[in-house]
């Protein structure tokens, strides 16, 4: 019964990834997503019951999330422009990845477990890369060549779809580097090749800069362990970048006098109308300032997670909306206790990544698998820093994968100490 209740989170995932239903919608009655997570808890319930077990697995990740549904309820009642302590969509959408969070740690007892949450998100995301090449190939762009997201998934946008590509391509290069047939893993080198051209032809800054970041961090574990891989991914970029769109390639030239512009904090002097991209950043800039200023003058909850923009846009006018920025979005929520715990979940995949590397030393497999948590907190922690909704699935899905791996290294090095001793 613990393996059904683990296979209907599985199925949960894969729903959330591809959402069949926005797609085919004679299955929005049916409900499927929330009907394979409520039998899986409910599996999962009586399972324990049945084996006399704990409900939950109090790892760090585990911790987090009830810390998280907790402080996001206080914020409910006493976020000072909370606009009802009702239930709402924002806090739907971060019960439910919380309480995935907390699921995916209590149910992935094993490596093999672990391993089947992260092939669960390889497979659903090749919708992501599928659509992205037929898109390409049929020039269905937004605002001159940006590529759009797949309309009916979790992303669907040129920014969303460029920085969960970034997220998910060291998976790819995981598969690539751990499959054992040689078409195997051509076929997953071809993915990762596939998800950096979707980035490129979306336009999005934000995904190059992350690509970029994450290869300067690729360097030195390929330059060691396996350059010939790196030179070929090198020769394929530079073939594949002039393939991009010219407009797109006019974007990425911004990125320098955006940062400086970011970055510099004042206005500067224009000699001509603003474009869409400078405008952009402008508007990116000012409303990181605006709620910057709006934590700083209710630091410890926020303002609530389903705000009344009405009672503060005229002191902080760019602080309504959605903020392009995951930690600020966190700390107009809940205050600097917002921002606190999602440091909190892109540190636990960072650190916990680079502790499992340590402790699996004596496994490639694990240990590289860590190495792969690592990559992808330097994506969340960089395009996340460009994106309006933290508590997003795949941050909350990876932190329960590193909790619960982490768990698992731990138990396995006991048993070994217990062993010795015994012996």
């Amino acid at each position: 019964m613990n393996l059904w209740a683990f296979r209907f989170i599985l199925w949960y995932i894969c729903i959330l990834f591809v959402q069949p239903q926005n797609r085919f919608t004679f299955l929005w009655p049916l409900r499927i997503a929330n009907l394979a997570f409520i039998i899986g808890v409910g599996l999962h319930i009586v399972s324990c019951l049945e084996g006399r077990r704990s409900l939950l697995r109090l790892g760090l990740g585990t911790i987090l999330a009830i810390a998280l549904m907790l402080f996001a309820t206080l914020s409910q009642h006493v976020g000072i422009y909370q606009i009802s302590p009702a239930w709402n969509p924002y806090l739907d959408i971060l019960i439910k990845n919380a309480l995935l969070l907390i699921m995916i740690a209590a149910l992935a007892t094993t490596v093999e477990r672990v391993w089947a949450v992260q092939i669960t998100m390889l497979i659903a995301t090749l919708w992501w890369v599928k659509a992205g090449l037929r898109l390409s190939a049929l020039g269905a762009t937004y605002s001159g060549d940006r590529l759009m997201g797949a309309a009916v998934s979790m992303i669907e946008n040129p920014n969303g779809f460029a920085y969960m590509m970034c997220v998910f391509l060291p998976l790819y290069l995981y598969a690539y580097q751990r499959a054992t047939r040689p078409w195997v893993r051509w076929g997953f080198l071809a993915c990762a090749l596939a998800a950096v051209w979707i980035i490129f032809e979306t336009g999005s800054r934000t995904g190059l800069v992350t690509l970029i970041v994450l290869g300067i961090f690729l360097l030195p574990h390929y330059g060691r362990h396996r350059w010939k891989t790196l030179v070929g991914v090198g020769i394929a970029l530079v073939l594949l970048f002039p393939l991009t769109g010219e407009k797109n390639k006019e974007r990425f030239r911004t990125i320098p006098q955006s940062i400086a512009a970011f970055l510099g904090g004042g206005d500067t002097e224009r000699t001509g109308p603003m474009s869409q991209d400078e405008q952009s950043a402008d508007e990116r800039q000012a409303k990181n300032r605006d709620t910057w200023a709006l934590i700083k003058t209710y630091p410890l909850f926020g303002v609530g997670v389903n705000p009344n923009a009405s009672q503060y846009e005229d002191r902080f006018p760019m602080a309504s909306g959605q903020v392009h920025c995951e930690i600020l979005m966190a700390g107009r929520q809940m205050g600097v206790i917002g921002m606190g715990l999602y440091v909190g979940f892109v540190g636990l995949i960072f650190f916990g990544g680079n502790w499992v590397r340590q402790n699996a030393a004596h496994w490639p497999a694990v240990r590289d698998l860590g190495w792969t948590f690592q990559l992808q907190a330097v994506a969340i922690a960089v395009g996340g820093f460009f994106s309006p909704l933290p508590w997003h699935p795949p941050m909350m899905i990876l932190a329960g994968s590193v909790s619960a791996l982490m768990g698992i290294l731990r138990a396995e090095r006991d048993a070994k100490m217990i062993q010795m001793a015994g012996g």
